[in-house]
């Protein structure tokens, strides 16, 4: 498998889950701004994606996680139908009422100031829900850690590089600070922020194909 990542991006979540399940992968950092490069990957623009080792890509961090989790008998998922449901709620959260909220951020000049001000207190109010779920609970589901843990911390580091503050809620930064000092994860930022950036195209899909159909056969 390839993984297509950028440094301080939510990919840091598929990165990290690699990582605990043990896979073999290869994992190539782009320039975000380096769209000739980047594109050839995604023609939509932007990170993660995961080549598997038929060819097939995927994209969309959620949709990575839950699909190894799946492949590698619910790993850091719960196996009971409404916990994997609230795991999945928490996933669509983060995504949708956070990360959504923090693109724009990214560009922060061309906004307007009543636009920042409404997208920062909205960010906040989502934040508390967080904090307030992490005030009697190590990690989002509960004791255990899961894979809305692996894309809460990928996009609490975002919500930082866009100039968004998290030293306030006790709780949230906490629950960073360890997830950052756990092993595995200590070693994925390591490795994001030293790699050289990739810049060779991608190549082709069919060609990706024919050398798996042929070491199928083989």
């Amino acid at each position: 498998m390839e993984l297509i990542y950028a440094n301080a991006a939510c990919s840091l979540a598929v990165h990290i889950m690699l990582e605990e399940l043990g896979l073999d992968y290869e994992a190539l950092r782009v320039d975000l701004k380096d769209k000739k490069v980047l594109e050839s990957y995604n023609s939509l623009g932007y990170v993660p994606v995961l080549v598997l080792d038929n060819g097939e890509v995927m994209l969309e961090a959620i949709s990575i996680l839950q699909y190894l989790s799946l492949v590698n008998n619910s790993a850091f998922m719960p196996k009971d139908s409404f916990e994997r449901a609230k795991c999945i709620e928490w996933l669509t959260f983060i995504s949708t009422e956070l990360h959504k909220l923090a693109a724009p951020l990214f560009h922060r000049s061309d906004l307007k100031d009543n636009f920042i001000h409404f997208t920062l207190d909205k960010i906040e109010k989502r934040l508390q829900v967080i904090e307030d779920r992490l005030l009697e609970n190590a990690f989002l589901m509960g004791n255990l850690p899961s894979v809305a843990d692996m894309y809460a911390i990928a996009i609490l580091r975002v919500l930082e590089h866009v100039g968004i503050p998290l030293d306030h809620l006790e709780a949230i930064k906490n629950y960073k600070k360890n997830l950052e000092e756990s092993p595995i994860i200590k070693k994925v930022l390591k490795v994001e922020a030293n790699a050289a950036m990739e810049t060779k195209l991608r190549e082709g899909i069919s060609r990706r194909r024919q050398n798996y159909s042929q070491e199928k056969r083989h």
